[in-house]
């Protein structure tokens, strides 16, 4: 077993006691990270043991099937055991060229991003040498754990590999993407601009693990039903791959009306919304960039209703940046949760 089961991860979590009536569940409950956040930490070091013992066998066993990606900025889906031994894809191919005999990997970080009760965002750093103890490459990536019907595994991946004698190179581009991105998507709701919004995607294949549905959360919790986002027992998989497209984007629709309505919680009714201020660029190449990021909501006089958290994939293709993917969105703090009595 990837990591050791308890019978506690088979069952669906229950609320806490604490949670204001129309409170959802943030990072303050330890339901939120108590399996979720050993669970993530330990299977990606079990990653990089697996794959700096070059053991393909210890690593299949660490992913959820079907599991997800992104090799550069193409996103490959890896749909069983025998797919990934047969025709691994790059990034997790251990006896390809870039492996090479004799080389071997130091550990540099694993960090914890993101967690809720069925799941956490990740990311691990390590570097590569050849047997004369030369740094060959950097590799940096992200990495989506989640419990399905009470196991834990990976179910989606994102890697940068930089070469040793770009390791230090700061890509601006990426990073005042990213920055934009976030002030792009805020500003889309905050004038219920649709084509703002739809502005910030990229076109083509994308892969998301969804986390929390932070609407669908938002509508649980005016039911008093907080934990309803959060179901483990028969859940196959928290994987959607799709295609972005500008036909898909044209009939999506943030349902703006809906979202005031919902957004404020308990707190008050939502007026607008800022990028997270500790958003910033994890890892970044030339077309790739992992982000962390998420936003603050507030009430019309400048009181905080909630802060969420998530993990981005962002690309670089046709002479444009746009999400591409990612990890969460999670409720990391709903201040809901800090008013005293009924609503």
């Amino acid at each position: 077993m990837a990591v050791d089961p308890s019978p506690a991860d088979r069952l669906d979590p229950s609320a806490p006691a604490g949670i204001h009536p129309l409170g959802q569940l943030d990072c303050r409950f330890p339901v939120s990270y108590e399996r979720s956040a050993p669970a993530g930490l330990a299977l990606v070091a079990r990653l990089f043991a697996a794959v700096a013992a070059r053991d393909r066998g210890a690593m299949a066993e660490l992913f959820h099937y079907p599991f997800a990606t992104y090799e550069g900025v193409e996103v490959v889906v890896v749909e069983s055991p025998e797919q990934l031994a047969s025709a691994p894809p790059p990034s997790l191919d251990l006896s390809s060229d870039s492996v090479g005999p004799a080389s071997y990997d130091l550990l540099e970080g694993i960090e914890l991003h993101l967690c809720n009760p069925v799941g956490a965002g990740v990311s691990l750093r390590f570097s590569r040498y050849g047997p004369d103890g030369h740094r060959r490459c950097r590799v940096e990536g992200i990495y989506a754990v989640t419990n399905n019907d009470g196991r834990w595994a990976i179910e989606l991946a994102s890697t940068i590999v930089t070469p040793a004698g770009s390791i230090g190179v700061a890509y601006e581009d990426a990073t005042l993407a990213a920055l934009r991105r976030g002030r792009d998507w805020m500003l889309g709701y905050n004038h219920r601009d649709q084509e703002l919004l739809n502005s910030t995607h990229q076109h083509g294949r994308r892969a998301n693990v969804t986390l929390a549905n932070p609407r669908a959360n938002a509508a649980n919790a005016r039911r008093s039903r907080p934990m309803d986002g959060y179901a483990v027992a028969g859940v196959r998989s928290r994987l959607r791959v799709t295609e972005t497209t500008e036909a898909s984007l044209s009939s999506a629709g943030a349902n703006f009306e809906e979202f005031a309505e919902l957004a404020g919680g308990g707190v008050g009714r939502w007026a607008y919304t800022v990028n997270l201020p500790e958003a910033r660029v994890l890892h970044a190449s030339p077309e790739k960039a992992h982000t962390f990021g998420g936003y603050v909501r507030y009430t019309a006089d400048h009181r905080p209703i909630s802060e969420t958290h998530s993990l981005g994939i962002m690309t670089y293709r046709a002479g444009r940046w746009g999400s591409s993917g990612g990890i969460g969105v999670v409720m990391h703090h709903d201040y809901t949760n800090d008013l005293a009595g009924p609503p």
